[in-house]
Parts: structure tokens; sequence; C-alpha cells
């Protein structure tokens, strides 16, 4: 086949994508190859099932399959790899009832827990470790026929220095019926162990705070099902960390824990956690989605915010409260699907999430902060909940795109700034039950061409400028009445005044 001859099949199997994305509803802006891919991905659950992706500790994505609601996945070939034992998947694979990430769980062959140091200096490199001893015998095997065995309780120092260029794999492990764990700073005593690359968690309960962070050189890290508990920060930083997947042992993941990990591209949470904690992958540039598994029912403060890579999140049906800024700054995010029972949106929560065209607010949220959608620039369309009583502050303040609102008849107020510099708004009707309408809610949607007032008493204005920048042709409709005396009144009522002008009477 020529060049010439593929590049025409290319584009004729595009077209074809593009007709059935829309024939199902779906949408493209820019045609990019992702784009493609997020569309067909957000269909194929309509059709097929919901997406399982079967990814090892690596990040490598083993098996991607479609299950219908209430089935089970078939699960991959079981990966074999060196010196490592698969132990199962770290969630379940059975009754599927939403996207899932499943990831492959291992242990070393030894049981104990294993390093790579990688040795980049001629004079050789110093490694100091801070092993904690609870119970037992723990013998350290610095992978040069070098031991040492360390029975003193409590924090321990231990160190070697290696005079050799190379790559060692150091084995840590604690004698029958011994306890020990990794306790904060465990690896911190020379800057030079940031040539730290790889590590083999098994046989080890807890991992405490700080105790890799600023591991430069770590790529890879696979945990045993022994372990219950990470610490607070403790892979912060290590930038070129490409994928974790956490155990179905797991019950505590700490705030910040890889914070700043910039090459880091998949993350596999566990069934066993209720709490997505804050800060938890703040600024992992690379992460490309995200999947909260059931049983999840919170994810608190910016827990996700500078993730600019990705592109969808799946939540479980069992969420109540995303807390601020949890999404914030994800650029790539195209399509938001909350879950039906979601409670609480606080403050700021998808703001600057710019590709984002399409929100769908469950009737169940109840409580909604300011500023949730702020600078989604692409959004177009979004619902009112009719359970909702008032818009909250800035709800799409500066979304360029959003080209139509309905609002509820029981919506009672509307807060600052709440469609502020709309520029594509075109119409807006103010029910009978609407009695305030406060500071800047409508300045500047400077495409407006007709605001309907249905209430005969003027609503509240709290400030001069809540239609600001008002087009010339736009007109405001007030109802009907004998002698003009509603128009009279909203002519003659604070702050609305300054819109005098542009006020008509509705036709009967």
């Amino acid at each position: 086949m020529s060049v010439a001859d593929e590049l025409t099949r290319i584009v004729t199997a595009k077209a074809d994508i593009k007709r059935a994305i829309n024939a199902k509803g779906g949408t493209l802006v820019n045609e990019k190859i992702t784009e493609y891919a997020a569309a067909i991905d957000n269909l194929l659950p309509q059709e097929f099932g919901f997406r399982v992706r079967f990814i090892d500790y690596d990040g490598t994505i083993l098996k991607t399959m479609y299950v219908a609601d209430g089935e089970a996945a078939n699960p991959p070939e079981i990966p074999q790899h060196q010196g490592m034992i698969f132990q199962g998947w770290n969630c379940a694979l059975d009754d599927i009832h939403g996207h899932r990430d499943i990831g492959a769980i291992y242990t070393t062959e030894s049981g104990a827990c294993e390093f790579d140091v990688r040795m980049e200096i001629p004079t050789g490199l110093t490694v100091t470790f801070y092993p904690y001893i609870e119970s037992g015998t723990l013998t350290i095997d610095w992978g040069n026929g070098s031991t040492d065995e360390i029975s003193a309780m409590g924090k321990q120092t231990v160190s070697f220095t290696y005079a050799d260029y190379g790559t060692y794999t150091i084995k840590m492990k604690i004698s029958a019926g011994g306890s020990w764990y990794i306790p904060d700073y465990f690896c911190q005593g020379s800057n030079r162990n940031y040539y730290l690359i790889a590590a083999r968690i098994a046989g080890v309960r807890q991992l405490s705070s700080n105790a890799f962070q600023y591991k430069y050189g770590l790529r890879t890290v696979t945990f045993d099902r022994c372990l219950s508990s990470v610490g607070e920060q403790i892979f912060y930083e290590c930038r070129a960390l490409v994928a974790i997947v956490f155990p179905d042992s797991l019950t505590t993941i700490g705030r910040y824990s890889m914070q700043y990990c910039y090459g880091l591209s998949r993350v596999v949470f566990p069934d066993s956690i209720t709490i997505i904690p804050e800060y938890v992958c703040y600024n992992c540039h690379t992460l490309d989605g995200v999947t909260i598994p059931e049983g999840v029912t919170e994810i608190h403060p910016c827990a996700f915010q500078g993730c600019y890579s990705i592109n969808y999140v799946h939540f479980p049906s069992t969420l109540k409260t995303i807390r601020s800024y949890a999404f914030c700054s994800n650029y790539a995010l195209r399509e938001i699907r909350l879950p039906e029972d979601l409670e609480w949106l606080e403050d700021r929560v998808f703001q600057d999430c710019y590709a984002v065209e399409k929100v769908n607010l469950p009737e169940s949220l109840t409580r909604v902060n300011g500023y949730i959608f702020q600078h989604c620039r692409n959004l177009r369309h979004i619902n009112i909940p009719s359970s909702w009583t008032s818009i909250p502050n800035g709800l799409c303040y500066c979304c360029y795109s959003l080209e139509s609102i309905e609002i509820p008849e029981n919506i009672t107020y509307i807060g600052d700034e709440a469609f502020y510099e709309c520029y594509r708004l075109t119409e807006v009707k103010f029910h009978a039950d609407i009695a305030t309408i406060r500071s800047g809610s409508f300045r500047y949607c400077r495409a407006m061409r007709d605001y309907y007032c249905c209430r005969t008493a003027p609503p509240i204005l709290t400030s001069s400028n809540v239609f600001n920048d008002i087009p010339g042709s736009c007109v405001i409709w007030v109802p009907k009445s004998t002698d003009r005396t509603v128009l009279t009144a909203y002519k003659t009522a604070s702050n609305w005044s300054n819109y005098a002008n542009y006020m008509k009477e509705m036709e009967e």
C-alpha cells in the first residue's frame, strides 16, 4: 500500500469514527487522536459496559476489556518478573459497577524488603538507612557479599560505603517472628541516597512519613499484602516514579504522599480505602487519569490539583463529598460524570478545567460552595438541580462558552458573580421565586439578548453592577400590569434604575 493510499484509509476511518461518535451524542472539538480516544472511551460503556484495565506494578497496561454492569472481569495471564512472586490483584474482579483500574500485587522471592542502588560516582557511595526494629534481628545484605545484623530495638542507623561503580540490590529481612517498619526519613542520611532506583517493599506493615522523599532516581515501587499504612509525603517529589499500585491490605494513605511526582502516569488505589487524602497527587503533571474505587466517600482538598494531563476521572457510586480544589487545573479533563448520590462540592473543585464541555449536577447535591467551575472556558452546558434554592457565588465565573442556563422555579437567590463573563449567554429567565440577585451575577454577559423577570415586585439587586456591560440591544422584560405599575417599580427600584432604558413589558 502506498503512502497516499494509507493516508486515505486513515482519513476515511477517522470520518467513520466521527460519525459514530456524533450519532451517539459524543462531541469532538479539535479532532486530535487523544480526543478521539477519550470520546470513544466515554461512549463504550453505553454499548459494551464499563472499562476495566489490568495494570502492572510499573504502569504497563496488561489488558483492557469492557464488562457489563454486575459482571466479572477476566484477568490476563499472570505476569512473570524475576525475583518477584505474584500475589493477586488489588481489587475484586467480580461485580463490576463502574470503570476500574486493577493492579498486580507482588512479593519478593525472599520475603525481604529490597532496594536497588545505582552507583554513579567513582569515589564510592555511602548509603544510610534508619530501620525501626520492634522485635527480632534485622539482617541486611548489601548486595556485594557484605552483611550486617542488628538486634537492638528502636530506630537504628545502618550505613555502607561502596568502593566500586555498579548497581546493587540491598535486602533487609527480619528474623522469624520479628517485626520492623520503615520510619520517618528512612533513607535521608545523604543526598547521595538519591541514587535509589527501585524499591520492593515486602514483609513491612508500615511506611512512615517522608520515608522516600526526594528520591529523584526512584522509578518503580512494589508492595506486598503486609502493608497496612502509608505516611505523609512518603514519595514526595520522587520525580522519576512512573506508577504506583497500592495493595488491598492498605487502609491509610497519608497526605502529600505523591505530591510533585512529575513523572507519575498511573496510580491504582485499592477498594480498602475510604478517603482520598489531601494533596495526594498534587502537581503530578503526567498522570493520565484517575479511577476512584468503590467505597471511597470523600476526596480531600487539592488531591489532584495541577494534574494537567488527566483526561478522565471515574467516580464511585459511594462518593459523598469532593473538597476544595480537588481537581483544579486539570486542563485535559473533558467530561465530569458525578455520581448520583453526591452530596457536597466545596469551593473551586473544578476550577480551571479548561476542556470540560458538559456537566450534569445530581439532584442529591445539596451543599455547594463557591466558584466550582471558575474558568472552565469550554463549558457549554450545566444544569441547576431542582433541589437547589440558591445558586452559589461564582458557580460559572468566566465560563466563556456557556450557551444557556435554565434557572429552576424554586431558586430564590443568585450569588455574587455566579455567571460573570459568560460571554455567550443569550437568554435568562428569572422566575417569580427569585428574591435576591447579588453583585456582578451577570456582569460582562455581552451576548445577552433577553432577561425575563417574572416577579411583580423587583428582586433585590445588591449592587449596581449586576448587569454591567449589558449590550445595547438587550431587553429586560418585566410583567405587564395596569398603568405600567410593575414597569415603574422596576425602573425606580434600587440598582434596577441603572438599567431603566433596557426595560419593556412582556407581551400578553
